[in-house]
């Protein structure tokens, strides 16, 4: 069962929740139904050269010198 992070707009609080089935949470600062799943940078792990684990975010970036969160963008 996956964590998922949500947003309640009615309050302002931005939570987790281990969602069961079909559960739905509720804000844990106001009580409210009206949340939002948040869009989560997942991680990953791959093997690299030679079997060795590469622990990887989506957030985090190849080059020193640029912003963005892939290199797809920059070509590098």
């Amino acid at each position: 069962m996956p964590i998922y992070e949500f947003h309640c707009p009615d309050c302002n609080c931005d939570f987790e929740y281990l969602v069961m089935g079909s559960d739905r949470p509720s804000c844990p600062g106001c009580h409210s139904k009206a949340v939002k799943r948040l869009m989560s940078a997942c991680g990953f792990v791959s093997k690299g050269s030679g079997g060795a684990t590469e622990k990887t975010a989506a957030s985090s970036s190849g080059c020193s010198s640029c912003s963005a969160s892939s290199c797809a963008g920059c070509g590098h």
